[in-house]
């Protein structure tokens, strides 16, 4: 089988999935391979902050999104050992988005909601991309279902060791991360436990800190664990205790209702764009999970993506995508990376008064960054 198409795409996360509705959104005709037999159920990114959510009501799948979740209007920072505290409200982000706050949903929940927003036939599943070559006009994929593809561009969004990148020949730079972290599941609601808590926490002692995530269903609790334990010692019942007892002792006997301990890689495309071959998402970056950025970048890299590939079609100057590229992968160079990487300058107890002791302008600055909103639109042409 035959087909051509203005713009394919490799992958139907919730990157590759975007960026072909938006595409679609603009009259561009576009077809989506994937791999897999049909949506992936794996518990993965679970948190959307606010450009994000202005790019899916834009896109019109936000509503489809919010029954169910959370809405987190403010982020608490506490002490366990001593009760000293500090928060930032995300209404103060009102003036610039319409959406102050961040919303925990996971997202496995998104992408049906893309998927029924395209047209009937617009992704092809068991159909991962196998083989590529380009030329002046187009890209030919072929197809593991046994089809071939001809558009005028291809944008590689098939995840983190993609296909349609290496196909490309752009090289990855990618390593572990150092750490590992426990994740441990509660359904007890721990805003009757933490004061001031509403869906997102961080607690610190003198000398470590545990995440408090609040789900649909129950709370996630995220500690760090030694480089030399095993994940199974990390995950026994003994330990999760001792680690819940440190930081929330008044909930030491809490049900755990489930409990795994993961590692990830940082990575990063050394280009985003080989020709007409263009990448977004975990194929172009790949962060540990601080702040829950890299899936909502990816989106950025979709929203922005789609706005300029329109232009390039309609006629406009194929330099666009050359600096839509060049804008992308200097975000993650110099804004995504690091943020995620970074470290609490001071030691853990002392970040707690460090956060209490900006000013109205840096909190804003600080919920600007942690919301995305200075990063969000790189790279959109103008």
């Amino acid at each position: 089988m035959f087909d051509e198409t203005e713009v394919v795409i490799a992958g139907a996360g919730p990157v590759g999935l975007a960026l072909a509705l938006a595409l679609t959104r603009r009259g561009v005709a576009v077809r989506v391979l994937e791999k897999r037999e049909g949506l992936s159920a794996a518990s993965r990114a679970s948190t959307f902050h606010p450009p994000t959510l202005d790019a899916l009501h834009e896109l019109g799948v936000l509503e489809a999104l919010l029954p169910g979740g959370v809405r987190v209007d403010r982020i608490l920072w506490r002490r366990s050992d001593t009760g000293e505290a500090a928060g930032i409200d995300l209404g103060i982000l009102g003036a610039e988005t319409g959406f102050p706050f961040r919303w925990h949903r996971e997202q496995q929940d998104l992408t049906p909601a893309l998927l029924a927003a395209l047209p009937l036939g617009c992704v092809r599943f068991q159909a991962g991309v196998v083989g590529m070559s380009q030329d002046d006009t187009g890209v030919t994929l072929r197809a593991a279902d046994g089809s071939t593809l001809r558009a005028r561009y291809a944008v590689g969004c098939d995840g983190a060791s993609s296909a349609l990148r290496s196909l490309a020949g752009i090289a990855a730079e990618t390593n572990d991360y150092a750490h590992r972290v426990l994740r441990l599941l509660t359904p007890l609601d721990l805003r009757e436990v933490v004061p001031g808590l509403d869906g997102l926490g961080y607690l610190y002692d003198e000398t470590g800190s545990c995440s408090l995530l609040r789900m649909p269903t129950v709370w996630r609790l995220i500690f760090r664990i030694a480089p030399e334990m095993t994940d199974a010692e990390a995950m026994a019942e003994d330990h999760a205790r001792a680690r819940i007892a440190r930081f929330l002792p008044q909930a030491a006997g809490m049900e755990i209702e489930g409990r795994d301990v993961y590692g990830v890689k940082r990575a990063m495309a050394t280009a985003y764009r080989a020709g007409r071959v263009l990448l977004a998402g975990d194929a172009a970056h790949l962060t540990n999970t601080r702040g829950g950025m890299n899936m909502n970048a990816g989106i950025h890299d979709a929203m922005t993506l789609a706005a300029t590939l329109d232009l390039v079609l309609g006629g406009e100057d194929e330099q666009l995508l050359q600096d839509w590229a060049d804008a992308r992968l200097g975000v993650v160079r110099e804004a995504l990376l690091p943020r995620t990487d970074s470290r609490v300058a001071a030691s853990p107890g002392e970040e707690v008064a460090r956060m209490a002791a900006l000013t109205d302008d840096q909190k804003l600055v600080w919920a600007r960054e942690a919301s995305m909103l200075d990063l969000a639109k790189v790279g959109m042409p103008r």
